[in-house]
């Protein structure tokens, strides 16, 4: 396939050139626009702008309300305006101030200031009035014209009548580049009475003339709405809910975290302003007080110190605490509505979802009763109102504040959305079911909140006079959608900070011909329809911002650590409310401030440190109350005493409880537990009483309670390892028997040796002959041994074969075994022949059928051919076998006892025992098994020594 061919390079080239070209325009006329984008006029319609609530870090969208016009865009008779968004307006147009006709007038008044935005000169400048020919139909397409410039400028505009009858007012001083801006005032005549009813119009400001000398064009506008009324009776209730409440700045040791607080309090400062807003409205306005303010101010009446990065620092009493906490009771006085938010502004809902219910009923009681205590009134136990942060509450929240005795809860509007198919702004009060009962809950409308608390001045704001007309616009939509009044409420953030006199006239609009402001129990009344509106829808965003549970479960851990020392400070008694009140609770009271909706998003931090200077103080008053006690003691008897030291290193009076256990229950002596109350600085010695029935080691552990039986602390209990070295009774009983016993057989052996060595005669050194005593010869004493048993260490015993044992040898020491055989037969035995064989320890190790035919018996004693007792029967080596017993015997002779292999060395064992008789042996085999290699040849020992 043939590839398709290739442009000229010339072609190319020029394709190239155009689009260089063409970025080129592109770039300049973006650079071109640049300064005037910069410039952008501060009057107009903005898209909306999320502002952050620093309280909870969740973002609110404020509109503004006038927009710019382009200046080359043409006039046109029927007003309409091109589709220029206005940003490179070369001048500016601000409102300040709308003030509407008053009911059954036509007159409108206009006051603001005009900033050039171009260095070039202005010059025919000329300022007109204009109003919509229509009503708007809806809160919607209100909505739609303050924040689409090209869908307000599509409107059909008609100028009023100014002062002087004249359609068009001129300017004598033109505004300059970078000076002060032009201030304005304009005064219309809307033309004709006033529709019945109510209706909500267009308004737009517009400015025209010449930049640097081009032709007069409209070259700036401004758009809001103005409401007519026809003066009826029929008026939408307002309730308007303003919290006073600021972030949590009171620790538990008294100290407050800042000194911010002095100058919120103040005449100008945030706080003051609102309290000064409020006064007249006193009789319908409900201020949402936060119990924590109310305490810090308390601390603030005397001197009082808080905390910095060098230490506590003094401060005076200061007297804007004194009158800001009048005004609270001025105001409660005058007939205003006070209800309490959640002691230290508790994030309830986070705390509901983290499954910390009883914070959440700490802080709705406590918050209760601490406003009662100021307002020197009794705290409602039941049908109280709840203001969630930001009105944002899911439905297992209002099901738990349903359950603390909560009748009515305020949330936003957007989390309870009007019925499909309503057309208009349904009423605020709507009925839920919980587990506990039915709730009211008032829908507040963010819309309204969102106006009142967008920004008045800086950039990109419309004035406060177009955020106000937007605002009364609103209210006056709201009456005009239906004929039927529908009460609202408009609940104000928590960290709402106007400037200047803002505050008092957001609130002072509240009334007017077609709105009126009303009490907040006007709406919670029972006897109030419920508002078609369906299901609590509870968005994803809003469970996002929320407190997370983990930093939740922390705080709970040392709230835990901290209850468990009430009982430790606060024993039972007159005066333990007491102490409850000024040791324990301030450490409850700032754990429950580290939960404050205050510290969502990157403010965590802060409720973080609160915690954590509890956790100090917690951490050292448990550390202060120590076990001191040896790692080892050692006992020496059965009874014995530990002795431990209980301390007390803190600054207050301290009843702990000491927990002694074991591996062995029984070991412990004492009781289980002991109660030691100690005073600051006192130590105290106790001992504990243990058994130790046996030697050995066994561990006693000591834990610190309350009385309670909590334990002070996670810590591993303090461990002693007791060591005894004494013998139990079993033990010592035993031992005792067996050295009784071992001592008598040793005391037996010894008389034994003693008895024999009085009878036994010496080999050695012995005369022939007859005894002179006993007419007996040594021959007779040998006879007279083997007849007897009891004989002189040379005991005869008779042997199965007839060969004779003896127990000792010519030295009179004990041999293993010894045997007297009679003679072979053929040999005679003289009367001085003692007639022994010798098989004892003595003898030597090896065959008997050795060259040498001498066998050793004892200590050198021999007994071979030249004996008296003859030759050796035994000296055929060919009757022995391998194993040293007796192998078949030789032919002609037959031996009369056996070879026997024992521990090692051959040991020579005869056959039956008998008496030495003179003759020879019958012939013909002896007893059975004596012939017999095989047989059993057997010995007995003597049992004696």
């Amino acid at each position: 396939m043939t590839a398709a061919p290739r442009p000229p390079r010339a072609a190319r080239a020029g394709r190239r050139a155009v689009i260089a070209l063409t970025m080129l325009v592109g770039l300049m006329a973006t650079v071109a626009g640049g300064p005037a984008a910069t410039a952008a006029p501060v009057g107009r319609v903005v898209e909306p702008v999320a502002r952050h609530d620093s309280s909870t870090g969740s973002p609110r969208s404020s509109t503004s309300s006038s927009t710019g016009e382009s200046g080359n865009s043409p006039s046109t008779s029927t007003g309409t305006a091109g589709s220029s968004t206005g940003s490179g307006n070369p001048v500016t147009v601000t409102l300040a101030e709308v003030n509407p006709p008053t009911a059954g007038s036509s007159t409108i008044s206009v006051r603001g200031t005009l900033s050039a935005t171009v260095a070039g000169p202005l010059t025919g400048l000329q300022l007109s009035l204009e109003v919509g020919d229509a009503p708007i139909t809806s809160r919607e397409r209100l909505a739609t014209f303050a924040t689409n410039t090209a869908a307000a400028r599509a409107l059909t505009y008609r100028p009023l009548s100014l002062t002087g009858g004249v359609r068009a007012q001129p300017l004598t001083t033109a505004p300059s580049f970078g000076a002060a801006p032009l201030p304005f005032e304009l005064t219309g005549d809307l033309g004709g009475p006033a529709a019945a009813g109510v209706g909500v119009y267009p308004l737009r400001v517009r400015v025209s003339g010449s930049v640097a000398g081009r032709a007069a064009a409209p070259i700036g506008a401004a758009y809001t709405f103005v409401v007519r009324s026809s003066g009826q009776a029929r008026r939408t209730p307002v309730a308007v809910v303003l919290p006073l409440a600021d972030q949590p700045r009171l620790r538990s040791d008294g100290l407050l975290t800042d000194n911010t607080l002095a100058d919120e309090v103040k005449p100008d400062g945030r706080l003051g302003l609102l309290l000064a807003a409020a006064r007249p409205s006193s009789t319908t306005l409900t201020l949402a007080v936060d119990p924590t303010l109310v305490q810090a101010l308390w601390v603030m009446r005397k001197p009082y110190e808080y905390a910095s990065p060098g230490g506590k620092v003094p401060a005076p009493a200061d007297p804007n605490a004194v009158a800001f906490l009048s005004g609270l009771v001025d105001f409660a006085g005058a007939g205003g509505t006070i209800i309490p938010l959640p002691y230290g502004d508790a994030d309830v809902t986070a705390l509901v979802h983290a499954q910390k219910l009883d914070t959440v009923k700490y802080a709705v009681n406590t918050g209760e009763v601490v406003l009662a205590e100021l307002l020197n009134r009794a705290p409602r136990l039941s049908g109280t109102v709840s203001y969630p942060a930001d009105g944002l509450a899911d439905t297992t929240t209002v099901d738990v504040l349903r359950q603390l005795k909560v009748g009515t809860v305020l949330l936003d509007d957007r989390l309870l959305p009007a019925s499909n198919g309503i057309p208009y702004t349904p009423s605020a009060a709507v009925d839920l079911a919980t587990s506990a009962g039915p709730i009211r809950a008032l829908a507040t409308d963010h819309r309204l909140a969102d106006l009142a608390t967008a920004p008045t001045s800086g950039a990109g704001s419309p004035g406060a006079g177009a955020l106000l007309a937007r605002f009364q616009a609103e209210l006056g939509m709201i009456t005009a959608e239906r004929g039927q009044a529908r009460p609202q409420v408009l609940a104000l953030p928590r960290n709402w900070a106007p400037s200047g006199d803002w505050a008092q006239r957001v609130l002072a609009a509240v009334d007017s011909d077609y709105s009126v402001s009303v009490p907040l129990a006007d709406l919670t009344a029972a006897g109030q329809a419920s508002a078609p509106r369906g299901g609590l829808v509870y968005p994803a965003d809003a469970r996002a911002r929320e407190l997370p549970a983990s930093y939740l479960d922390a705080v709970a851990n040392v709230q835990e650590e901290a209850q468990a020392l009430g009982p430790v400070l606060c024993p039972p008694g007159p005066s333990n409310d007491d102490c409850r009140q000024q040791k324990v609770k301030p450490m409850t009271n700032a754990l429950v401030t580290a939960t404050s909706v205050w510290w969502r998003g990157d403010r965590m931090v802060d409720g973080v440190s609160l915690s954590h200077q509890v956790d100090g103080d917690v951490s050292g008053i448990r550390n202060g109350i120590r076990v001191v006690a040896s790692r080892s003691v050692k006992l020496t008897s059965r009874h014995g005493r530990v002795p431990i030291t209980l301390e007390n290193d803190t600054q207050y009076t301290v009843t702990v409880v000491l927990d002694f256990s074991s591996t062995n229950r029984s070991r412990l002596r004492s009781a289980a537990r002991e109660t030691r109350m100690l005073q600051p600085g006192q130590k105290a010695q106790i001992e504990i009483e243990v058994d130790a029935e046996k030697p050995g080691t066994f561990p006693l552990e000591i834990r610190r309670l309350n009385l309670d039986g909590q334990p002070l602390s996670t810590d591993p209990p303090k461990l002693v390892l007791v060591r005894s070295t004494v013998y139990g009774a079993i033990a010592t009983g035993i031992t005792i028997v067996a050295v009784s016993l071992l001592g008598l057989a040793v005391v037996l052996r010894l008389a034994r040796r003693l008895r024999a060595g009085t009878r036994r005669q010496p080999d050695n050194g012995s005369t022939a002959g007859p005894d002179a005593a006993t007419g007996m010869g040594p021959e007779d004493d040998a006879a007279a041994d083997a007849a007897q048993p009891g004989g002189s260490g040379a005991e005869a015993m008779p042997a199965p074969d007839g060969v004779v044992h003896t127990g000792a040898d010519h030295t009179g020491a004990e041999s293993p075994s010894r045997w007297r055989s009679p003679a072979p037969a053929g040999v005679g035995l003289g009367p001085s022949a003692s007639a022994r064989w010798s098989g004892g320890a003595g003898q030597r190790s090896g065959s008997p059928g050795d060259a040498d035919p001498i066998h050793q018996s004892g200590a050198g004693r021999r007994v071979g051919p030249d004996s008296p007792v003859g030759p050796d029967p035994l000296a055929n080596p060919g009757s022995w076998g391998q194993s040293g017993r007796r192998a078949a015997p030789a032919a002609g002779r037959e031996p009369v006892g056996g070879w026997e292999q024992e521990h090692g060395s051959p040991t020579f064992r005869g056959g039956r025992s008998a008496h030495a008789e003179d003759g020879p042996e019958p012939d013909g085999p002896g007893p059975a098994g004596r012939d017999d290699p095989a047989g059993p040849l057997t010995r007995r020992r003597r049992s004696g020594p």
